[in-house]
This record gives structure tokens, sequence and C-alpha cells, in this order.
């Protein structure tokens, strides 16, 4: 029997994603961006965010759940690329919850995502991980991703370096 399924996520999802977000990111960061960054995570204003994010109907969402529960214990955004990136598209955000890890979720979603972009015209994709999120990382090279440029930025007040990962050809 299947333990988790994948759909394209709604407005209603805002509460699942959002307490999802704050448990990933503290489970999956934890050793990579400070404890109290991490502690600070407020649910409250990603729920907001994850509400106008749905709204937003030039994204692509979708939400992993447990089927039994119909708890949401994962999601991805894509779109178009943000920084400079013409012509192709950008995995804007792909998280799971810890016991929903190393069941293919993510990489189901990462390939839904790429079939939604090449019915776009879309031919390529792009990704930032951070540099030292060293799980993310092998998880996309295994995925044919190419290694990029970097990209210095703030999380939460923490200066991080994020690296690119492209593929040219969907």
């Amino acid at each position: 029997m299947t333990r988790f399924a994948i759909r394209e996520a709604t407005l209603d999802d805002a509460d699942g994603i959002a307490r999802a977000q704050t448990e990933s990111w503290r489970s999956s960061y934890r050793g990579i961006l400070p404890d109290a960054v991490l502690e600070r995570l407020d649910l409250a204003r990603w729920t907001e965010s994850r509400k106008r994010i749905a709204r937003d109907r030039s994204l692509f969402q979708l939400v992993a759940y447990d089927v039994t529960h119909g708890d949401i214990v994962g999601f991805c955004d894509a779109g178009p690329a943000r920084r400079g990136a013409a012509m192709a598209g950008e995995i804007y955000a792909l998280y799971l919850v810890q016991h929903a890890k190393r069941h293919g979720l993510g990489t189901e979603m990462f390939d839904h995502v790429a079939s939604w972009l090449r019915a776009q015209g879309t031919p390529s994709m792009i990704i930032w991980v951070l540099e030292t999120n060293h799980h993310a990382r092998r998880f996309y090279e295994a995925r044919g991703g190419r290694i990029g440029g970097t990209f210095q930025s703030q999380v939460y007040g923490h200066s991080v370096l994020e690296r690119s990962y492209l593929w040219a050809h969907l």
C-alpha cells in the first residue's frame, strides 16, 4: 500500500505547507544554519506567506501528503527563473519532513516540475541550494544537475552561500 501521494496545492493547504516548511527546515538545516535561526521560525508568518503564494497562478505548486491522515509532509514551488536565467524555469522550494524522506517523493515532485516546464515550452531549469547542504546537493546531482554559479544571500540575518544547479535540456 502507498503511504504518500502528490497533488497540486490549493489555498486550503497553506497551514499544512507552513507546518511542513517549519518542520523540514528544523530537521534539514540543523547544523547548517544556527540553532537560533531555526528556533525563531515563525509558523504564523509562513502561513500568511503560503496564502499569498497560493494565489499566484503563474506558479506550479505541489504538496506531498500522507494518504491515511491527509497531513501535508512536503511541498514544491516552481515557476519562471528569478535571477537572469532567460527561458529557464526554477524550483524555488522542495522540502519534505524527515519521516517522508527516502520514499521517492522528492524525485516525483522534481519530475512533475520538469514535465510542467516542458509543457510550458520552458527548455531549461535552475535551482539554488545552500552550499553546505550536501544532502540536497547530492539529490540534484543525482538528477543530472550541472553545478553553476554561486550567490551570497541572507537567511534570517545569517549569511549563506547558495549554489545553483542547472538543467539545460528538460
